[in-house]
């Protein structure tokens, strides 16, 4: 061996390189915790979503949000939201992951909120706004997990609450949020998401600009949702556009039929695309 050949041990290693590194032994230690704890299988009396596929839709929601994290700048989730959280279909894998992060819980199904607070273990419970730019939160988040919201709002509603959400995000903060993208309109062949006519309009909307969406008629909506509410279909290039428009986010990734092998997975969050490098 030349003797003169330098050794990493003769350099100063970077703070943010052990940083970096020490993120995989945090997040190592939250699936082993995962993997040996069980889970709060207790179901709500009120929960509407369950099915065959109702545990794996949620621990797909663990892999999805664990493959964000390494993709980001998150160093370690102390604080989380779940929005909307339902009945605790993914909460209650957010809470074995996570179990030292305090995970608030919000929706306008105030029955869902107190569930996810009282049997699953929600630090804090919070009713929703119709409007969600008027709702105030306490905390910064670590993560946002918004599962299946904006598969269900228009697109100027998406950017807004985006943009909303944006404000309480952590300095290196981040969103995964799900959206109906072009799979979608292939799964609705077989399973449809709303009556024929709106999905007719919905796919016009979405070959014509990229977006569609169209709201539920009465009867096919929750009975504590009075305002717009339907199905979307977006392109994945669309979503893009309304993100970079977003100031003080970057786009870390975005993913098709990531989520239970059908919503597309977008992540965005802080720090800024263009802010300093850190270290």
């Amino acid at each position: 061996m030349n003797a003169q050949c330098p050794s990493l041990a003769d350099h100063v290693v970077s703070k943010n390189w052990s940083d970096r590194t020490s993120r995989f032994q945090y997040i190592e230690r939250c699936l082993d915790h995962y993997y040996k704890t069980p889970l709060n299988r207790e179901l709500s009396p009120h929960e509407t979503m369950f099915n065959e596929w109702y545990l794996e839709v949620g621990h797909s929601a663990v892999q999805v949000i664990v493959n964000a994290y390494l993709s980001s700048y998150v160093h370690r989730v102390n604080t989380v939201l779940d929005l909307p959280c339902g009945h605790g279909r993914v909460l209650r894998h957010l809470i074995t992951l996570f179990p030292e992060a305090r995970i608030h819980a919000c929706d306008l199904d105030r029955s869902g909120v107190d569930f996810c607070r009282d049997v699953l273990g929600a630090a804090e419970a919070i009713y929703s706004n119709e409007e969600l730019s008027d709702l105030q939160f306490s905390a910064q988040y670590d993560l946002i997990w918004i599962g299946s919201l904006f598969t269900h709002t228009s697109r100027p509603v998406m950017k807004r609450w985006l943009e909303h959400l944006s404000k309480y995000l952590s300095s290196t903060g981040i969103i995964v949020a799900t959206i109906h993208g072009r799979w979608c309109e292939v799964v609705a062949q077989l399973h449809p998401y709303v009556n024929e006519q709106a999905w007719d309009g919905i796919v016009r909307d979405y070959r014509e600009s990229g977006y569609g969406f169209r709201d539920y008629e009465q009867a096919e909506n929750h009975e504590y949702i009075a305002g717009s509410y339907g199905v979307s279909l977006s392109r994945g290039s669309e979503i893009v556009k309304d993100i970079e428009s977003i100031p003080g986010l970057r786009l870390y990734s975005y993913t098709e039929r990531a989520w239970a092998d059908h919503q597309d997975v977008i992540v965005l969050g802080r720090p800024a695309y263009d802010a300093a490098a850190n270290g």
